[in-house]
């Protein structure tokens, strides 16, 4: 669509950049929030103008429109029009798919991680295959959360490389009980990092079910990826101490303290029996 002159004058409020890029000159405070107001006024059609006007990464014309949609997208929030909210981020996730560039498609990711809700979860989905992409769109269904799980879960089997990293890593930082047996599966990845990032999101999900498998990685990993492992293992057995479960995660410390017989793993056995002692299950 054709991007109208009062909102090129609306934007055109926004503060000018400085040689660095940023918009910190000529800054006018209640102006800016008078332009932001008629903007947001504006609803869609205004939203879709400013993405339309971004330009290139470090581009005097990216700086005002740049400016003016964190402005507008933040407005919503303020004054908790849930109903704009959406309807703003909805614009935002039809325009994943658009032909922007592949800098202003990351940006609007980071706009939906900051203000999106469940209804840019598809379209976000979507980019966790694309390798440019899928880092700003697991960051943004990650502190959107709802709906998150399903569509990662779902990516996973198309996802390779550093996109089956960013959506392992994605499901680890949810630690969504539904995810576990993806994540099982991850422990036995070819690629280490996975298998890590696998490891570390069953440890924060304080499940029962995840002891002895954790268990078997670190036992069967060497170098730093045992390092890491039995760092997953001790996590656990935390999470399974605080919720109650003391049978379990005394299970976990026995097993490090009896079986990290290494001179080199000395302070796993003493941190195992610390936890122990401090159980009353020495």
């Amino acid at each position: 669509m054709a991007v109208s002159d009062k909102l090129k004058a609306l934007v055109d409020q926004m503060p000018d950049p400085d040689d660095r890029g940023m918009p910190t000159k000529n800054i006018d405070k209640d102006k800016i929030e008078k332009a932001v107001a008629e903007i947001f006024r504006g609803g869609r059609a205004s939203v879709q103008g400013l993405i339309e006007m971004l330009g290139e990464p470090g581009s005097p014309e990216n700086v005002k429109p740049h400016y003016a949609l964190h402005c507008v997208l933040n407005r919503a929030l303020i004054v908790g029009d849930e109903g704009a909210r959406r309807a703003l981020c909805e614009t935002l996730a039809a325009n994943l798919t658009s032909g922007l560039s592949t800098y202003n498609k990351a940006y609007l990711c980071q706009e939906l991680q900051w203000a999106g809700g469940k209804e840019a979860v598809t379209a976000l989905a979507k980019l966790l295959t694309e390798e440019q992409l899928c880092d700003p769109a697991g960051m943004a269904l990650v502190a959107i959360r709802d709906g998150a799980v399903e569509q990662l879960v779902a990516a996973l089997p198309r996802a390779q490389g550093r996109c089956r990293l960013v959506i392992i890593h994605s499901l680890a930082a949810l630690a969504d009980p539904r995810s576990l047996n993806v994540l099982a599966q991850a422990l036995n990845d070819p690629d280490r990092e996975v298998r890590l990032a696998a490891a570390a999101g069953m440890a924060k999900a304080g499940d029962a079910r995840c002891v002895s498998l954790l268990l078997t990685a670190a036992d069967k990993a060497s170098g730093w990826e045992r390092v890491k492992a039995t760092q997953a293992c001790l996590l656990l057995a935390e999470r399974l101490r605080a919720a109650g479960n003391k049978g379990e995660a005394s299970r976990i410390y026995v097993h490090l303290r009896d079986t990290r017989t290494d001179p080199a793993e000395q302070y796993i056995r003493d941190a195992a029996s610390k936890a122990l002692a401090a159980a009353g299950a020495a």
